[in-house]
């Protein structure tokens, strides 16, 4: 394997991950769709902040020297609408869940969350 090409391999991996998570964020806050919805506000907030932490790491990890920048816009684009839309239904959608899931749901969030806040902070902090 040519050692040039591990770069874009990685690169390509993380946006593509990243492009799945900001469509499949979108596609459940659409209102119309039935299908892996939005339960509730901490499956909103599980979700987002799993985005929330992919940007960050995409921005340190991903050589944009390879990938185009305009991916970079479309991705943040893309990411920008997913969060647009789950804030505009956050206030149909019920504080917690009916079913049995409830917990581990909260606790996903709670997580998600934190592991989003240290990665940002960890790079506001030994980033120049």
């Amino acid at each position: 394997m040519n050692p040039d090409l591990i770069p874009v391999i990685i690169s390509a991996a993380l946006c593509l991950w990243w492009a799945f998570a900001a469509v499949s964020l979108l596609l459940s806050a659409l209102p119309g769709t039935k299908r892996n919805r939005l339960v509730d506000r901490w499956d909103a907030a599980s979700r987002t902040a799993s985005l929330g932490f992919l940007v960050p790491l995409c921005l340190v990890v991903v050589t944009w020297t390879v990938v185009p920048v305009a991916l970079w816009y479309l991705l943040t684009a893309l990411s920008a609408a997913a969060v647009a839309f789950v804030v505009l239904r956050l206030p149909g959608l019920p504080p917690s869940g009916q079913d049995r899931a409830v917990s581990t749901r909260r606790a996903s969030a709670i997580g998600n969350t934190a592991l989003a806040v240290a990665v940002i902070a960890a790079l506001v902090l030994f980033l120049p």
